[in-house]
């Protein structure tokens, strides 16, 4: 087979194989497809059918066969980021703010300070966890991140698929993810500006360069495509032009900055006027969901190896997991009791926000690539992200003592 036909099949294993499974093999009923589609990255990846047969791993996803996909996933993850960004931009002032502020704060700290300590003391058990370039300190902050993320995108598909969307606890638990979110990316910012430069002078410099490329964005960008917008409205194929030329140079500029591709996308979502965010959203994120989400899983899946021989990876994820669910229950449900909820939506609310999903994937990318993370944390984390993921849901179902659709 020549590389064409290798990258058809390789598309037709990566793409159709887990939205199949999804559909057709009930498990659309239990688990969201962002869950299905990161387990069938793992199942390509060496661990799995790499192990099952070597060769056949070898002439599709061999090291020679990586360069045709590394640009359709760069695309996914920055279009992926840029949907999350117009997720945030599509967000309202709550009815009830300061109940929203409080569960959304304790839905970071909780887990975040759960999660440092576990860092810091799997560094000091001398676990293989932390990357080259990090310190206790560094990595026990990144773990703590790893284990606070809620992803608002993958959070909201659960919810439609709940049909929980218009309900109050729907409504709740995205305005709280919305929150989460914001800080996840304001802490991996401040990662990626330590990564940028290893010296005071360099750090210095990346943060100007990231500032100005902000203050471009949000104050000489944003303005002016509102502006636009409101002069004419565009025809679909139009705003959808202007929103992908926005997205490939605001990753450009963010790579210049010292950022990452990934902090484009996002940027440019929040760059985008936030009255035409959801008709923009409408229509990139199917194909961005089904179609090119796959092969950034699939990458992931490369990069991950579960060996039996090498238990440490299983243990990583066993521990990260608990301290994950544990710290997101005990840091939603106490502000939502505090707020007036009964303890079965305070639980439901801490089981919804369990979602980690494409965010946590991303986030152990960046850190794996800025080296604060080492191979076996990012293969432990990714379980703890696809467990917890797949979790939400029966998770909800249980504590709310009913079948929902």
């Amino acid at each position: 087979m020549n590389g064409v036909s290798i990258f058809f099949l390789q598309a037709m294993l990566v793409v159709a194989l887990p939205y199949l499974l999804w559909r057709g093999a009930g498990l659309r009923a239990m688990f969201p497809l962002v869950g299905v589609q990161v387990l069938a990255g793992i199942v390509l990846g060496p661990s799995v059918f790499g192990a099952l047969a070597p060769h056949g791993w070898t002439a599709l996803f061999g090291p020679e066969r990586l360069p045709m996909l590394s640009g359709l996933q760069w695309l996914a993850v920055t279009l992926f980021c840029f949907l999350t960004g117009l997720h945030l931009r599509e967000g309202s002032v709550p009815p009830q703010w300061r109940a929203t502020v409080q569960i959304s704060l304790g839905s970071i700290a909780a887990p975040l300070a759960l999660g440092a300590a576990a860092g810091w003391w799997m560094v000091g058990a001398g676990w293989p966890v932390a990357g080259e370039l990090a310190s206790p300190a560094w990595f026990a902050g990144a773990m703590g991140i790893c284990t606070a993320v809620t992803a608002l995108p993958v959070l909201g598909a659960l919810l439609r698929e709940m049909r929980l969307t218009g309900t109050h606890l729907g409504q709740l638990a995205l305005r709280c993810a919305a929150v989460n979110d914001a800080w996840v990316w304001l802490f991996l910012t401040l990662v990626l500006l330590q990564h940028g430069g290893h010296g005071g002078a360099g750090a210095v410099t990346v943060a100007l360069r990231a500032a100005a490329y902000l203050a471009f964005m949000l104050l000489a960008v944003r303005p002016t495509l509102a502006w636009l917008l409101r002069r004419r409205a565009p025809e679909t194929e139009l705003l959808l032009a202007m929103a992908l030329c926005l997205v490939l140079v605001s990753a450009f500029l963010g790579e210049l900055a010292g950022l990452h591709h990934v902090m484009g996308g996002f940027v440019a979502g929040l760059a985008w006027p936030a009255s035409a965010a959801q008709r923009v959203r409408q229509q990139l994120e199917p194909v961005t969901v089904v179609v090119l989400l796959p092969f950034f899983f699939l990458v992931a899946g490369l990069r991950t190896e579960i060996s039996l021989d090498h238990p440490m990876t299983l243990w990583i994820a066993a521990l990260s997991l608990v301290v994950a669910v544990a710290g997101k229950m005990a840091g939603v449900a106490l502000p939502a009791r505090r707020a007036g909820m009964g303890w079965r939506d305070a639980l439901a609310l801490g089981t919804l926000l369990q979602t980690k999903g494409l965010v946590e994937v991303v986030v152990l990318t960046v850190l794996l690539d800025a080296r604060i993370i080492s191979t076996a944390a990012f293969s432990g984390l990714l379980l703890m992200a696809l467990a917890s993921t797949l979790l939400a849901r029966p998770l909800t179902m249980l504590v709310a003592r009913q079948r929902l659709p």
